[in-house]
């Protein structure tokens, strides 16, 4: 998207509801960037303003007045989002060689000759079916490279379209609901309208997108406008400017089934963002299990050992199961992801989106049909392949991937060996079961458009031209963030996504989420939730046990909140609480004991962990602490046997390094206290000063004075 800091200065205005400053800033742009027509309309404007202005100033009170003003800020936002849209046009090669091939045709781009042209390819069609063979194949995919040019111009005209009125939008909208159209132009020209929607908020394409998900009946046209709306929303211009965007969006969120396919919706988007995070797991973990077992082969019944008379077999006659099994496991794995909503393919196809056919926008858009005339090679050399057709049947490919795959396949045909094209000529390799989803139900759908939206704007060569709603500073893709959903039904299903984005340590997204919380809803997940971000967690906490005063995890947080803080004894209060709930838990009594050393109540502290270390003997947490608890006591003898027990380990923890270098310090044993501490700092990398700063009170309380410290730091 091509920024002016002119044209977001009209913007800004228009934001704040100023009407005059955005008139002389819109002047002021007109002044650098001359255009007649856009002149004669600002003075239109300006001259309704300034009538509207005297009246004002002599005194009238008009009670129109505020709906008069209202009327005349939505014009200037339409002049605005023309001169903003031609603008970007002019400045961006890709969208202005697309203006040029729609605009520059010689079509009539009304909704009447528009729909009359769709219609008469869908009779044409019907017709082919009466022809021979021999003379409608030809036929056939003229009228289809015709119709291509056609609904590419068309999306073009429509993407690069200015503000609609209300008479076209409506005669589009109608069109896009006919069942005259075939339902893949229909689709493609409803991407169509959500791209250009996304770039530059227009009302009357909202309006369209949220009548076409009320109305259609064909389901795949009816999620691409769930998307389209949910992506074209923009809170601050419908806040500010068009009430009726709130009031579309609110009959809608009456309907609980719009508000659970919202929250799949929002969902499905995290997935969609973690593409690249899912495919690392795949080419890291996945693949290798799967790559390095040998004598493994997947066919129609699945995954087969092949019969090899190895001496392995002999040696080892449980390995081979062992494998089959890991790899079994392993692709299980990469299933599972697939049906939680994971993109498992995105990594491998993105390298098969370099061909010609992906410059065009249309293609990434374009619901996968053999008919396509960039698939007239593959589509006649392969009629009969039962491999291919039935992997871009059966297989969960996005449309873009099945194109791609497409694409690819004539490629990889000359260059495997002729028994393996027998294989998939015969189509022995496509009887594998790759999902057995229902791909019709709306989750899919969606799920697959979803898939193709992403790529496009990760993948497509010229996608600075779009405003990527899939980018973090964007935030487009959290869609139950914006405001438009604050104070809605939908609102009650918030905790359900904020703790999904949690489960999936998507904690950025979590915060915006729980920043679009109105008071009402903040119950007892909403401060929980909170807390775990680390989002004032005492006051949070606080909340939550306000609430429900006998939650163990809100318990538990606000005692580590406290020991965090160093509120010790409000801490132990809390532990205490805990431990009357779970009495031999032995995380609340260790937190217990370290509590009662951190008051100084060493003799309690040992009470405790002495017995825990009678319970449960060796406990390396429960003999550090214990450990540290005697030394603060004074107890150094006890203390050090503990230590050396601890650090027998081959790898023994930098704390307790640390924590016994200060008993060997305290009880006089100077140079071995400062090997410890020589082989804390090596191993942690803390500094010096770190040692005595972080227990100086200690030290202090031990007798060791100024001159021993700095001593110890210079021999250190």
């Amino acid at each position: 998207m091509v920024k002016n800091e002119a044209l977001n200065l009209i913007l800004n205005n228009l934001l704040m509801r100023d009407l005059g400053e955005a008139i002389m800033a819109t002047d002021n742009f007109l002044a650098v960037h001359p255009h007649q027509v856009n002149t004669d309309r600002l003075f239109a404007i300006r001259t309704d303003y300034q009538l509207m202005t005297d009246y004002w100033r002599r005194g009238f009170k008009d009670p129109q007045l505020p709906h008069l003003y209202d009327t005349l800020l939505k014009r200037m936002y339409v002049l605005y989002a023309n001169i903003a849209n031609a603008y970007t046009i002019r400045h961006t090669p890709l969208l202005m060689s697309i203006y040029n091939r729609a605009y520059m045709s010689a079509r009539d781009w009304s909704p009447q000759n528009i729909r009359e042209e769709l219609e008469s390819f869908v009779s044409e069609v019907a017709m082919l079916e009466l022809e021979p063979p021999h003379t409608a194949e030809p036929k056939r995919q003229e009228l289809y490279e015709r119709h291509y040019h056609l609904t590419t111009e068309l999306f073009g005209y429509i993407l690069t379209s200015g503000i609609w009125t209300d008479g076209f939008a409506s005669a589009m909208e109608e069109m896009l609901l006919s069942p005259t159209i075939d339902s893949g132009d229909q689709q493609l020209l409803v991407s169509g309208v959500m791209l250009a929607a996304i770039n530059c908020f227009d009302i009357a394409k909202f309006r369209l997108l949220v009548h076409l998900y009320q109305k259609a009946t064909d389901e795949e046209v009816r999620q691409r406008a769930l998307i389209g709306w949910a992506f074209a929303l923009q809170a601050e211009i419908g806040q500010c400017l068009y009430d009726e965007e709130k009031t579309l969006v609110d009959q809608l969120l009456e309907d609980d089934a719009c508000c659970q396919e919202l929250v799949e919706l929002q969902k499905q988007l995290i997935y969609c963002t973690d593409a690249e995070r899912d495919n690392a797991t795949i080419q890291n973990e996945i693949m290798p299990d799967l790559m390095k077992q040998p004598g493994l082969r997947i066919t129609r019944n699945g995954i087969e050992e092949e019969e090899e008379d190895d001496l392995n077999d002999i040696l080892h006659p449980d390995e081979a199961e062992a494998n089959l099994e890991r790899m079994e496991a392993s692709f299980q794995k990469m299933v599972d992801m697939q049906k939680q909503g994971s993109d498992i393919y995105f990594g491998g196809f993105s390298q098969m989106k370099r061909f010609p056919f992906f410059n065009e926008p249309t293609n990434w858009f374009i619901p996968f049909d053999f008919n396509h005339p960039s698939l007239a090679t593959v589509s006649e050399k392969f009629k009969n392949s039962r491999f291919l057709h039935s992997i871009l049947r059966s297989a969960p490919f996005c449309n873009s991937d099945k194109y791609s795959f497409a694409l690819a396949f004539e490629q990889v045909v000359n260059r495997i060996p002729p028994n393996y094209v027998e294989m998939i000529e015969k189509g022995e390799a496509a009887l594998y079961e790759f999902a057995t989803e229902e791909k019709t139900t709306p989750a899919y759908i969606r799920r697959m458009c979803l898939q193709d939206l992403y790529r496009f704007f990760r993948l497509f060569k010229d996608r600075q031209a779009f405003r990527n709603i899939f980018a973090r500073e964007d935030r487009g893709y959290l869609i139950l963030s914006k405001k438009t959903f604050r104070q809605t039904h939908v609102e009650a299903y918030f905790n359900e996504v904020t703790a999904f984005m949690l489960k999936k340590s998507r904690r950025w997204e979590a915060g915006e989420m729980l920043n679009n919380y109105g008071p009402h809803r903040r119950d007892f997940p909403y401060y929980m939730m909170s807390a775990y971000l680390g989002r004032e967690p005492k006051a949070n906490y606080a909340q939550a046990l306000a609430l429900q005063p006998d939650s163990e995890r809100a318990l538990a947080g606000y005692a580590r909140t406290l020991f965090n803080e160093g509120a010790y004894q409000e801490a132990l209060d809390t532990y205490d609480k805990l431990l009357v709930q779970q009495p031999e838990k032995k995380s609340y009594l260790l937190n217990k004991a370290v509590c009662l050393t951190n008051l100084k109540r060493y003799d309690e502290a040992e009470r405790v962990l002495f017995r825990l270390n009678y319970e449960v003997e060796d406990d390396a947490n429960v003999n550090r602490v214990l450990a540290w608890t005697l030394t603060s006591n004074g107890k150094y003898e006890q203390a050090e046997k503990l230590y050396k027990q601890l650090l027998s380990d081959e790898k023994p923890s930098t704390d307790d390094l640390l924590n016994y270098g200060f008993c060997l310090w305290f009880s006089g044993h100077v140079d071995e206290s400062a090997d410890c501490f020589h082989r804390y700092l090596l191993e942690s990398g803390e500094s010096k000063e770190f040692i005595i700063e972080n227990e100086l009170e200690l030290i202090r309380e031990k007798g060791i004075t100024e001159p021993e410290i700095q001593m110890m730091l210079y021999i250190l």
